[in-house]
């Protein structure tokens, strides 16, 4: 697998002696009206070959969306997967499944509503039998909530912070819950602010607060309370089981949740508390594939190269246009091109 690490799209590479490619991509965006959905599309047509060193043949490959098949960027993905990858056996899998999997609980829930939060999205569904029963969308994310800490820091306090300040004040600062790592107030350390902009090479301190953090980051996590209410509204009720809180939601959401909604709630939480490396879907597509591998049909890539150089040498086969980019490429390599190769020199 080769995961990219884009917002929108991530992938993972299997090592060179794999005997195929299995090839992962999360579709993590939800398409606005100014949005492209075909997206993943063109990174598969365009970007994947160029940016990234796949290790042909590609058997396999595992689409990660929200709303699965609802996804807009799904057909035109799998459609492009077909195109270039005839040979390739594609999966598409939503990612609270994704998610409910990878947590690795024992025994798995036999149907519970997965609550969960990437960098830019949160994705809420009805997990039964390993399917998406109800399921809605939210924007912002992990995020939205640390910009949230960004706004408010700025306005009140006429200081500048960065991306990992701000998530760092939401993990510690005890919004939701007291923080086990910092028993009083937060210190945050920022940029002054004036007229002319931030002076990044000046520093300021400032405190925040339990009680003014929730005061930012409760709102901003409202819309997450208020699509739970959603799906629990469209999903059978003897069938929704408790909340699973999956990625890097801040300490004590889930008791925010459960006082909400009057459903128990767990949090599995992100190694590190990062919103950049979503762990939990790697590991549930993993073990997804390990529970049925995925059987592509591969070509003898050896015994084909062994033919390409054959009937070339013999020149059997006059036209360029019968080889593959990868064959030519291969051929180049070993300087059986341009032109035939002197076969009395052999």
């Amino acid at each position: 697998m080769l995961w990219w690490a884009l917002e929108e799209i991530r992938l993972r590479r299997t090592g060179r002696d794999a005997p195929y490619t299995e090839l992962v991509l999360e579709l993590a965006w939800n398409p606005g009206p100014d949005s492209d959905p075909s997206l993943a599309a063109e990174l598969l047509a365009v970007g994947v070959p160029k940016a990234s060193q796949l290790w042909p043949p590609i058997g396999s490959v595992v689409l990660v969306a929200p709303g699965a098949d609802a996804h807009p960027g799904v057909q035109p993905a799998v459609d492009t997967v077909r195109e270039q990858w005839p040979a390739a056996e594609v999966r598409v899998v939503d990612e609270t499944v994704a998610a409910l999997t990878g947590a690795n609980l024992d025994p798995e829930p036999t149907a519970c509503v997965v609550v969960h939060l990437d960098a830019v999205h949160t994705s809420v569904a009805l997990v039964a039998g390993r399917e998406a029963v109800a399921s809605g969308l939210a924007t912002g994310g992990a995020r939205g909530l640390a910009d949230a800490v960004i706004g408010h820091v700025r306005e009140r306090h006429g200081l500048g912070l960065g991306l990992e300040v701000a998530w760092s004040a939401v993990v510690h600062g005890g919004a939701f819950t007291p923080s086990p790592t910092v028993p009083g107030p937060l210190s945050v350390h920022g940029s002054p602010l004036t007229d002319d902009g931030p002076r990044p090479r000046q520093q300021a301190e400032v405190t925040l607060s339990p009680t003014e953090l929730r005061v930012v980051v409760a709102p901003v996590y409202e819309p997450v309370a208020d699509l739970v209410a959603q799906v629990l509204r469209d999903a059978p009720r003897e069938t929704t089981g408790g909340l699973l809180l999956t990625g890097p939601h801040p300490p004590g959401a889930e008791d925010h949740l459960a006082e909400r909604t009057g459903l128990p709630a767990r949090r599995v939480a992100e190694p590190g508390n990062g919103f950049a490396h979503p762990q939990v879907l790697r590991d549930g597509v993993a073990r997804l594939l390990a529970e049925n591998p995925p059987t592509p049909v591969i070509e003898d890539r050896a015994g084909r190269f062994r033919r390409v150089i054959e009937d070339w040498a013999s020149a059997s086969v006059g036209d360029q246009d019968a080889y593959t980019p990868e064959e030519l490429a291969l051929l180049e390599a070993l300087r059986l091109l341009p032109g035939r190769p002197n076969t009395d020199a052999r």
